[in-house]
């Protein structure tokens, strides 16, 4: 589902016009006929009633602090991560070792619009192999992910694909709510 468009109502302006009291012979009156009306149909829910009911439901967006997946017994902390230099002095992404870093200043807080970035490493000798069996995920497997106030994000994979650490095109912004790992 689609995060709710806010819709905003405002009132229909009224013009008041100030007209002076004339004098006019006073009309003869007669009842008027009762007007036929169809039957007013039942007032219906507004289209994406169920988005926001569902929206608010849903524990406001965070940073995240945990991410656990079952279907591959990761349950990992989450630190905060951002741009920082490399050895050479170039920007590079910020990894830590042996947690996983989300990018909520860069991407997306988790639970909100957009494209919720968490990294972590595959394959190193002495930093940790925290995603390393992210490849064996599955359509459908389940991914939970809690914020600093300990609310439980709950997504599910869509898609699940191979790109090398220069790729960043899977961080780009989203339009729906979408976590990239």
């Amino acid at each position: 589902a689609s995060a709710p468009t806010p819709v905003v109502v405002a009132p229909t302006p009224v013009v008041v016009a100030a007209v002076a009291p004339t004098t006019v012979p006073a009309p003869t009156l007669v009842p008027a006929p009762e007007p036929t009306r169809a039957p007013a149909a039942p007032l219906s829910p507004a289209p994406d009633a169920l988005d926001r009911h569902l929206a608010a439901q849903r524990p406001p967006p965070g940073y995240a602090v945990r991410l656990a997946i079952p279907a591959i017994k990761l349950d990992t902390d989450v630190q905060q991560g951002g741009i920082v230099p490399d050895a050479d002095g170039n920007p590079t992404w910020q990894t830590l070792p042996f947690v996983a870093v989300h990018y909520g200043d860069l991407t997306s807080l988790i639970g909100s619009p957009g494209n919720a970035v968490i990294a972590g490493h595959v394959v190193t000798l002495r930093e940790g192999n925290v995603f390393r069996f992210l490849y064996q995920l599955d359509l459908d497997d389940q991914v939970q992910v809690w914020d600093e106030r300990d609310h439980e994000h709950d997504y599910r994979v869509v898609d699940v694909k191979l790109v090398p650490p220069t790729d960043v095109s899977v961080m780009a912004p989203t339009p729906d709510e979408t976590l990239t790992l």
